[in-house]
């Protein structure tokens, strides 16, 4: 029993210093306090998995770092692969994007990345956990499967709960694309009906062109504007939870799937999020 709770007990210590590390590090990146995470908690159970991974799948290889380092970013990339395509399977949103990195793989994991990560788990191994164990030793003692038991009841239900919400989320999205496709056709029917109009003052219109096309950035932000005005569009908005508008606001790469406008959904949201924050 020692041994299971040992077990669940590194991983959420692990899975907390990952959090830390992503939490720190995009803060830093975007001058400003992001709080990083799938979950609500202040966890990021990929790092639990993939540390655990290399702790125990690799412990033949730790007196070879470089064995360890090469197996490490093997180990670690293919666990990141593998959940960026559940995730994105799972709730049709891809929550990283590594596409403007160089030697990506699907956008999904990049060569520097792994570099990155097997470096970052051989220092782990041969400096980090030693440490972490006696914490963990110690907290076994205290405790024993209270503690263990405790975290993963919160972790469950932290689990429903984000699953409940991003069903919801996707349902709200969806919603707000549909209005916006509506919208859109609406608005494509009358420059259609403009354009038979203008046939027949071709010349007029060649030389208005250029000003139509300099007026298209303004046009669309006024398109948006008047989304955010609508009734239905603003009733669906304001259902967004604080998990849900997190994920707009930290994850600038998330990339929702299966819509039309993806992007001018979640510009939508986020400009209605900052209206909010200013009322």
């Amino acid at each position: 029993m020692d041994q299971w709770s040992e077990l669940i007990l590194l991983f959420f210590i692990y899975s907390f210093i990952g959090w830390v590390w992503e939490t720190i590090y995009c803060s830093l990146k975007a001058g400003r306090f992001v709080y990083r995470g799938f979950l609500t908690g202040p966890y990021c159970p990929i790092y639990g998995f993939g540390i655990l991974g290399v702790l125990y799948f690799l412990e033949p290889l730790k007196n070879n770092l470089v064995l360890l380092y090469f197996a490490s970013a093997v180990l670690v990339s293919v666990l990141e692969y593998l959940t960026s395509y559940a995730l994105e399977k799972m709730f049709h949103a891809s929550w990283w994007d590594y596409k403007d990195v160089p030697l990506n793989l699907n956008g999904r994991i990049a060569l520097p990345i792994s570099a990155f990560w097997g470096i970052a788990c051989v220092l782990i191994v041969k400096v980090i956990h030693p440490r972490i164990q006696i914490v963990s030793d110690y907290l076994v003692a205290q405790f024993h499967w209270v503690l263990p038991a405790l975290f993963s009841v919160i972790l469950v239900a932290d689990l429903i709960y984000t699953v409940t919400n991003m069903q919801a989320f996707r349902r709200m999205t969806k919603e707000v694309n549909d209005l916006l496709e509506t919208r859109t056709r609406e608005l494509s029917e009358n420059v259609a009906e403009r354009s038979e109009a203008l046939k027949a003052e071709w010349e007029e219109w060649k030389q208005t062109l250029e000003q139509e096309v300099g007026e298209r950035t303004a046009k669309q932000q006024a398109f948006l504007d008047e989304l955010k005005e609508n009734s239905a569009v603003s009733q669906r908005l304001q259902r967004l939870n604080f998990s849900q508008r997190r994920w707009i606001k930290n994850y600038p790469k998330l990339s929702l799937r299966d819509l039309e406008n993806p992007e001018s959904v979640k510009r939508l949201v986020t400009s209605f999020r900052e209206r909010r924050k200013k009322m």
